[in-house]
C-alpha cells in the first residue's frame, strides 16, 4: 500500500525505467529566436529615410510658422507706429486751430490695460508743461476720441477738452449726450496712464 501511495515508480513492470523527459528539443527552440526580436526592433534603411522625410517636413513647418509670426509682430508694430503718428497730427492741429503754436513729442510708453485705446504726448507751448492724453470713450454717437490735458508736474491737474475729429455742432451735442461722471471717471484714470510712462522712461534712463 505504501509502495501505491508514496512511490510512482511502483506502477511500472519490473525490468523497465521510467523514460528520462529530454529538455534539449525546448531550449533549442528558445535559443533559436534571434534576440532582435525579442529585445528590440530592427530599424531598416527605408524606415530612416522616412523618418529624415518627417523631419524635414516639420522643420519646413516649423521655418513656415516662424515666419509668419515674424511678420505678424512686424506688421502690428508698423501700425501702431503709423497710429501713433496719425494721433501726435491730431494734437497739434488741434491746438493750432485755437491759435497756439505748440511743439508735440513722440509718444509716451503706456505700460497699463488702457495701451491699446489710449495715446499720450507730451506738449510745449502751453501755459504750463503738460502731456495731451488722447483715450476713445464710447457715447450715445459711438466710440469718439477724447483729448485731455495732464500737467507735467507732481499734482497731475487733469482738464477735459475737447473731441477730436468732430465738428463743432457735433461735438457739442456728443458733451451733451455725455455723462459727466464718464468724462470724470477718465479724468481720475489719466494721471496713472501718464505716471505709466513716465515711469518706464526713468527706468529706461
Amino acid at each position: 500500500m505504501s509502495d501505491l501511495l508514496g512511490n510512482p515508480d511502483s506502477f511500472l513492470q519490473q525490468g523497465t525505467e521510467r523514460p528520462v523527459e529530454d529538455y534539449s528539443s525546448a531550449e533549442e527552440q528558445s535559443s533559436d529566436l534571434p534576440p532582435a526580436e525579442l529585445d528590440s526592433v530592427e530599424v531598416t534603411n527605408a524606415d530612416l529615410e522616412r523618418y529624415k522625410k518627417q523631419l524635414v517636413k516639420f522643420g519646413i513647418f516649423s521655418l513656415i510658422l516662424v515666419a509668419c509670426l515674424a511678420f505678424l509682430i512686424l506688421f502690428s508694430l508698423m501700425a501702431r507706429s503709423s497710429w501713433q503718428q496719425g494721433l501726435k497730427e491730431q494734437v497739434y492741429q488741434y491746438f493750432e486751430s485755437q491759435g497756439k503754436k505748440v511743439s508735440v513729442h513722440e509718444g509716451d510708453k503706456i505700460r497699463s490695460v488702457f495701451s491699446t485705446s489710449a495715446a499720450s504726448f507730451k506738449v510745449e507751448g502751453l501755459e504750463k508743461e503738460c502731456h495731451a492724453v488722447i483715450i476713445r470713450i464710447t457715447t450715445l454717437y459711438g466710440p469718439v476720441a477724447a483729448l485731455y490735458t495732464c500737467t507735467d508736474d507732481e499734482f497731475h491737474e487733469v482738464q477735459f477738452v475737447d473731441f477730436l475729429k468732430l465738428s463743432p455742432k457735433i461735438s457739442q451735442a456728443v458733451k451733451n449726450s455725455s455723462v459727466n461722471s464718464q468724462i470724470a471717471y477718465w479724468e481720475k484714470s489719466i494721471p496713472k496712464i501718464v505716471q505709466s510712462g513716465l515711469a518706464e522712461e526713468s527706468n529706461e534712463n
